[in-house]
């Protein structure tokens, strides 16, 4: 799979610096900052999702390249507002849109300083992430010049408002409103309705779209396309489960970031509720008072104890178990249609989603 991923991300990446859309944007450091996250590369897990599900039907993967390029710009605006609400500094080792547009204005010409550049860098990145949608939405719509028929165009624009907008930013607007809860009052259902959303949805909507461009058709419903999306659907459920379950008992070395800011954070992730759940009185409330401490107190002392009380309360094996249930799911839908060396990238991507360790 490593190898025709590299190929995906290498094609993406020549059609989003080639597309001409953000050429004419104003002001200058408004478009360097629209181009800015889709032109940092990555993995391009969405697009070689669209790719792989369109080559699973049988279809020519040169007609899904501008639909891939167009996912792969929505999801970079839905990190650019993500950036913006949770007030991150830096993206993969970089300035994130905000900062980078908040040391625009406060240099030459506006010369803004303090809280009045951060604000105006705010509402720049604001507008960023709009341009980049409406870049997504043009990518797609141009498919129509690979060939494929305007009602499917349409149709996959349609999907696009319905997985990309509706859902996932009802899937954000459920995290935020989430995080305004103890943790003690949510019901792990509620978690894994937010991660249906929030995560899930953009990548049924790759693996939908694949299958309509294989198809020429834009119908959700058909067969084919509703396995798909159902298969990309727990692969991102399963995805974020596992991310959650790392930011615990993940290694440092291997993941690149600190583990335990979920605790700092009082994230009420599906591992801390059901512990909630499943621990004795004693140590639920232990739990509680490790949430929401200063940095200097979450020592490797205070995580082991936290890993401790997940594991011997069957919390870690409860979360480790439905990542078993989504992915043997995923599987069996993609076992589903014939072998082929993209059914065989998919399996593996499935694996790659929902067993990794980094």
């Amino acid at each position: 799979m490593h190898a025709a991923l590299r190929d995906v991300a290498a094609k993406i990446d020549r059609v989003i610096a080639e597309d001409a859309f953000p050429e004419t944007i104003q002001p200058a450091f408004l478009r360097d900052s629209v181009r800015d996250y889709p032109g940092r590369g990555g993995k391009r897990l969405r697009p070689a999702l669209l790719i792989w599900c369109c080559g699973l039907l049988g279809g020519d993967p040169r007609r899904a390249w501008g639909p891939a390029a167009a996912v792969e710009v929505w999801h970079n605006w839905t990190l650019v507002h993500d950036d913006i609400i949770d007030r991150d500094a830096v993206r993969r080792g970089v300035p994130t849109a905000h900062c980078r547009l908040r040391d625009a204005v406060a240099a030459e010409p506006f010369r803004q300083d303090g809280r009045e550049a951060e604000r105006q860098g705010m509402n720049f990145a604001v507008l960023c992430g709009d341009l980049q949608q409406a870049w997504a939405n043009h990518l797609l719509a141009r498919a129509t010049e690979s060939g494929l028929r305007a009602e499917t165009v349409a149709g996959a624009l349609r999907r696009m408002q319905e997985l990309g907008g509706r859902a996932l930013i009802s899937g954000e607007a459920l995290d935020v409103a989430l995080s305004l809860r103890p943790p003690q009052e949510i019901d792990p259902a509620e978690v894994l309705e937010m991660i249906r959303l929030k995560t899930g949805a953009l990548l049924r909507l790759a693996a939908e779209l694949g299958a309509m461009v294989a198809l020429d058709d834009a119908a959700p419903e058909r067969e084919e396309t509703r396995k798909l999306g159902d298969f990309a659907e727990a692969c991102g459920v399963a995805f974020q489960l596992r991310d959650d379950y790392l930011g615990i008992f993940g290694d440092e070395t291997k993941l690149g970031k600190a583990v335990g800011n979920d605790l700092r954070e009082a994230k009420p992730t599906v591992l801390l509720l059901r512990a909630l759940t499943l621990a004795s009185p004693t140590v639920r409330r232990e739990l509680l008072a490790s949430l929401h401490r200063p940095a200097s107190e979450y020592t490797p002392e205070l995580l082991a104890q936290v890993r401790q009380w997940l594991r011997e309360c069957g919390a870690a094996e409860s979360v480790a178990a439905d990542c078993l249930k989504l992915a043997a799911k995923a599987r069996a839908l993609l076992n589903t249609f014939p072998p082929n060396g993209y059914r065989d990238n998919l399996l593996e991507f499935t694996d790659y989603l929902t067993a990794r360790e980094r």
